[in-house]
């Protein structure tokens, strides 16, 4: 689990099946001295992995991405540029248990990362 290391909740709004989720991300956190040396950058499985665990939260059970349909990391992200994040995150369900799951990362309205995996 990342939340509480590499980021905190700061807030949460629920429409429907959507759900943003704004974050806060821990710029002393380890994993940004070695991904990089004085010029940190959000590792894209980080990313990932705080948008599978966000999504986990929302669903209430523990989940795992069953395969990612799609990635998209259209600019870098950086603790220091980027402290605030949100994940704008779409819930499908598509049976027992199975979400069709899109995610959008933004900060300052513009975005950074669109992801689109299958949850099960």
């Amino acid at each position: 689990m990342l939340e509480n290391k590499l980021y905190i909740i700061e807030h949460k709004e629920v429409h429907g099946d959507n759900v943003v989720f704004s974050i806060r991300q821990n710029k002393s956190n380890e994993i940004f001295k070695a991904h990089f040396p004085g010029t940190p950058i959000t590792p894209g499985a980080c990313l990932i992995e705080i948008a599978r665990e966000l999504c986990e939260k929302q669903i209430g059970e523990s989940v795992k991405i069953q395969f990612l349909k799609s990635v998209k990391f259209l600019n870098i992200i950086t603790p220091t540029t980027n402290e605030f994040l949100k994940f704008d995150i779409t819930l499908s369900p598509e049976g027992d248990s199975t979400f069709d799951t899109k995610i959008q990362i933004t900060s300052d309205e513009n975005v950074y990362t669109k992801i689109h995996f299958k949850l099960v």
